[in-house]
């Protein structure tokens, strides 16, 4: 039986490969955060790393992903009109908010944004020799940018400024945009 593309985006932590990708890849993938001064701070690969980098990124310890998944799920279900015509159709919107809700489910784009709206923060995903994503959901100044690195399709980590200690939530990270006059 094949599986459903539900099943596959959102698998369980007992279907999930502890995989934070190919060694050379993470090597290039440091040397490329490197040159701008950042770090990979690596979450257990467990279907819960999204949670787990937040958790990182906010407060300096990972453990804390079920309150972020909490607060995130909650978000959605009291925001069903926002989310619900982002669920695939065959799944039903309490169906898939209770799947998110079970430890182990991994985190798709949605969640990314209910996240960046519900702790009032921009995300910023790091990717592997490719532009870097950015769920910018507040304009402000003032408004923190999180930092998150996202591995082969399927695992997240927390970014930090090279100098950081890792001993609190993660600093600030400013990063200077090459722009070209014309």
């Amino acid at each position: 039986m094949a599986k459903t593309k539900h099943q596959k985006s959102k698998p369980n932590k007992h279907s999930h490969a502890k995989k934070h990708g190919k060694p050379a890849d993470i090597s290039e993938f440091r040397a490329q955060l490197d040159a701008l001064g950042l770090k990979i701070i690596q979450v257990t690969a467990d279907g819960n790393c999204f949670f787990r980098a937040l958790g990182d990124q906010l407060e300096g310890n990972e453990e804390e992903h079920e309150k972020y998944r909490d607060m995130t799920v909650k978000f959605i279900r009291n925001n069903r009109d926002t989310f619900e015509p982002f669920i695939e159709d065959d799944v039903p919107f309490d169906e898939y908010c209770e799947s998110m809700e079970k430890d182990g489910t991994w985190a798709g784009h949605m969640e990314l944004q209910a996240a960046s709206l519900v702790i009032h923060t921009n995300i910023c995903i790091h990717r592997h020799m490719s532009p870097r994503w950015y769920i910018q959901n507040f304009d402000n100044r003032e408004s923190r940018m999180l930092h998150l690195s996202y591995h082969d399709g399927e695992h997240y980590n927390s970014i930090r400024l090279r100098e950081d200690s890792c001993t609190g939530p993660a600093s600030p990270i400013i990063i200077k945009q090459n722009l070209v006059k014309l």
